[in-house]
């Protein structure tokens, strides 16, 4: 027989229990609303704006498991590259990228697509010391540097409008002047072996397709002494010429006329175009 007492304790007892329970629920539906598309995009747009980018990448992947053809699939495959991107991952995001342009080709922001896609081609170029280590771009392997330009380049004749334009020209400055040098290192190994038509050969890549550069005036003098060196003239002469009209304040006209550079001494222009790299 139950006393007054024992009855106040059971039915505290089962309203205890009904407040764990109450709060087991309450705890559920919570998760579930954490565990809806929105909830999982919002948390990752919260990680984004924090710079959180790892933290990011597994909630968008996350999001791609869960709702694959949900309504935030197309926009949280971009934000997945775009974080990919941030955390120095250039090689997955430009396997991400290219297959969002593909997919994608009528996405109202696949121009950033198309943007991120060629700048971590440029990233991957900048991040690759080479064989020699160096930091200097020019001393590195030009193939993925050409593929950076091609990319880059690509992306902004198909975007002329893209508010992503102008940084990708920016890129492309640098990869110029980066392969053009790279042609006047390779140009330097022909000259010391007297390899004179080789030399002219790397220093008319040069002119021809990075005109403007930097190391345009460099590829000038490499030229007006290669035609020199091959006994023709009149091609030194009108090379000469250009030189000295296109680029007075150059380093061979320091004495007020022509002096050619002592390529067995100093390697002075050749030092000048790797930052000092060079040994």
């Amino acid at each position: 027989m139950f006393t007054v007492a024992q009855s106040a304790k059971k039915v505290s007892q089962i309203a205890f229990l009904a407040f764990v329970v109450l709060l087991t629920g309450c705890a559920s539906f919570g998760n579930k609303v954490k565990d809806t598309e929105s909830g999982y995009y919002e948390a990752a747009q919260t990680y984004l704006d924090q710079r959180n980018y790892s933290l990011a990448i597994e909630r968008l992947t996350d999001l791609q498991s869960r709702f694959p053809f949900g309504r935030f699939a197309q926009a949280s495959a971009l934000d997945l590259i775009y974080a990919r991107y941030q955390s120095n991952d250039f090689a997955t995001a430009l396997i991400e990228a290219d297959r969002f342009t593909r997919l994608n080709p009528d996405y109202p922001s696949v121009d950033y697509a198309w943007f991120l896609r060629s700048m971590s081609y440029y990233r991957l170029f900048l991040a690759n010391r080479g064989i020699f280590g160096k930091v200097d771009p020019a001393m590195r392997s030009p193939e993925q540097g050409q593929k950076a330009f091609f990319a880059l380049l690509e992306f902004s004749d198909q975007f002329p409008e893209s508010v992503y334009r102008e940084p990708a020209l920016t890129a492309m400055i640098v990869l110029k002047d980066a392969l053009a040098r790279h042609e006047l290192i390779v140009a330097d190994f022909y000259i010391r072996r007297g390899a004179w038509v080789a030399a002219a050969e790397r220093a008319q890549v040069v002119i021809q397709h990075y005109p403007g550069v930097s190391a345009e005036a460099d590829a000038l003098v490499v030229l007006t002494e290669a035609y020199g060196a091959l006994e023709l003239d009149k091609d030194r002469q009108i090379t000469l010429t250009r030189l000295q009209t296109t680029y007075p304040d150059h380093a061979v006209f320091a004495s007020g006329s022509y002096q050619a550079p002592k390529w067995a001494e100093d390697r002075w222009w050749v030092k000048l175009l790797t930052l000092g790299l060079t040994s």
